[in-house]
């Protein structure tokens, strides 16, 4: 990795922390290059602005986390039941890897989605995470193994719900709650609901 992609990498994991315990309108462009010892000058030849760091941190969690989630489901040979529980061990992962991006979405979509410059990417990244989930809770139906009454966008809304849920009260309770524990009971609990 070059300097500058560290550097940047830097500035990126600095502005994630901070949106995620001050909220992004909450956070100045201070705390950040404080938070990365750099000067302002020095973060503007990376971005631009603190709307771009945001960009480039909603991008990196669409990669990271949601086209990976899709990419290791849908390569998981199985079915539907064993494909939603793949998703939820993959989340588990990454949220014991980096729970600020993991979280990241779920704390700042309230905050920005009145915001024009971010509300459309914000949503576009809900959608794409919350469609998958849709088609795996539909496939399950077909396969007789979900409850047939269960309307599948309704219940993956409820899925990511749960799981943003999850991981709010996972981070506000880190000493108090052991995860992997909690990931259990997440699971159990959506799972049975779908009659899996």
């Amino acid at each position: 990795m070059k300097r500058g992609e560290k550097t940047e990498k830097r500035i990126i994991q600095a502005a994630l922390e901070l949106f995620v315990r001050k909220g992004y309108h909450g956070t100045s462009i201070n705390e950040i290059t404080q938070k990365v010892g750099l000067t302002k000058g020095a973060l503007y030849s990376h971005f631009s602005s603190k709307g771009e760091l945001l960009i480039r941190i909603i991008e990196e969690f669409k990669t990271l986390f949601i086209d990976q989630m899709i990419s290791t489901v849908t390569e998981y040979e199985g079915d539907a039941v064993g494909k939603l529980n793949c998703a939820i061990s993959f989340s588990s992962r990454f949220a014991l890897k980096d729970l600020d991006l993991c979280v990241f979405l779920t704390f700042l979509t309230t905050e920005l989605n009145a915001d024009v410059d971010f509300q459309p990417l914000l949503k576009q990244a809900y959608r794409r995470y919350q469609n998958f989930i849709s088609d795996l809770i539909r496939h399950g139906r077909l396969q007789g193994l979900f409850k047939r009454d269960l309307d599948p966008d309704l219940a993956a809304l409820t899925f990511m719900a749960i799981h943003d849920g999850v991981l709010h009260q996972w981070v506000l309770n880190r000493d108090l709650v052991d995860g992997r524990q909690y990931v259990k009971t997440f699971r159990t609990i959506f799972m049975k609901g779908l009659g899996a």
